[in-house]
């Protein structure tokens, strides 16, 4: 059986708005909890919530830019690519930035190896800045000249919302980024 583009983007749509829904009541839950109970809270890692924001921008993009349906499939899929770039070079700078302060701190680093790291991370930043620029004209390419100012000022928009939902979810830990484990009472 074939399915219909229409139906999948209909579908599409539907699973979007169900996940902004479900966003919405974890936040107003863990926000009530988090003021009667201060460690009771949902349990959303960084991951988590950062999926679940790709895909309340996804939603929110769509009348934000006015996409046409015609757009709408083009611009969801290149706009996912876009922030999975993002999301990757960006996890590629944090492991090299750990790996620097691990190479750093250590006695026996000469520093034509610190040197040598510097450059992979320079490098590195060059190609993500370039990846993302492709990405972005990507997206963009979706777009008439008045949605790309929109887009603009939609993307500047979502990354504000995302730093205060990250916040809520930091704070609803108990402002812990991840559960720490308890070491074992050690006895001198």
């Amino acid at each position: 059986m074939t399915r219909h583009p229409v139906d999948a983007r209909v579908r599409l749509r539907s699973t979007a708005r169900t996940v902004v829904v479900a966003v919405t009541i974890l936040l107003a839950s863990g926000n009530a909890r988090a003021q009667q109970e201060p460690a009771v809270g949902p349990d959303l890692s960084p991951a988590e919530v950062q999926q679940l924001f790709d895909a309340f921008v996804l939603v929110q993009a769509q009348e934000a830019l006015s996409l046409t349906d015609a757009q709408f499939g083009p611009f969801v899929t290149r706009l996912k690519q876009l922030q999975d770039v993002r999301r990757r070079t960006q996890q590629q700078d944090q492991r090299l930035l750990r790996t620097l302060q691990q190479l750093s701190s250590r006695a026996g680093t000469s520093d034509r190896d610190l040197e040598a790291r510097l450059q992979e991370l320079e490098d590195q930043r060059t190609q993500a800045a370039a990846a993302v620029r492709n990405a972005r004209a990507a997206v963009e390419a979706v777009l008439d000249t008045r949605q790309r100012v929109r887009f603009l000022m939609f993307e500047r928009r979502m990354e504000q919302r995302q730093m205060e939902l990250l916040m809520r979810a930091r704070n609803a830990r108990g402002g812990q980024t991840q559960p720490r484990r308890q070491r074992p009472n050690q006895t001198r």
